[in-house]
């Protein structure tokens, strides 16, 4: 998926993009986003130069968006089932199970949210090119 940011900020190596909010109203997964965050850091590989305002193409190719879009939310949501078998292998008790199940959910936030600290670089966009103003 290619995408026209606008670099908002440069300190040293990291560069911190943002995207035209309107833009994600074409977008599959806007629904379940609440991010009202428009900024994020990019990937500059190739060291294009690239300054304050400047706009950049960036490129997260589905497969990777796809996979973090379930790492986010649907395995977290897969560990209701693990913490709802627990819960009734512990308990007869409807809350027993709900409390397990709910833990067996927010294991699951903990598990993405550390997964992608350790691979954060991997599913960073990347800018594949400087974006010329036209005239």
């Amino acid at each position: 998926m290619k995408q026209t940011v606008t670099i908002e900020e440069k300190k040293g190596e990291r560069l911190i993009a943002g995207c035209d909010k309107s833009l994600c109203e074409s977008c599959k997964a806007s629904f379940f986003c609440t991010s009202k965050k428009a900024s994020f850091d990019v990937l500059n590989p190739e060291n294009i130069p690239l300054e304050k305002g400047d706009q950049a193409i960036i490129d997260m190719p589905p497969r990777k968006t796809l996979f973090t879009v379930f790492m986010s939310l649907g395995f977290p949501l897969l560990m209701f089932v693990p913490g709802y078998i627990i819960g009734a292998l512990i308990s007869d008790s409807q809350g027993i199970m709900l409390l397990t199940s709910l833990l067996g959910v927010a294991l699951g936030f903990v598990i993405s949210a550390l997964f992608f600290k350790a691979n954060k670089r991997k599913y960073t966009p990347v800018i594949v090119e400087k974006k010329e103003e036209d005239n």
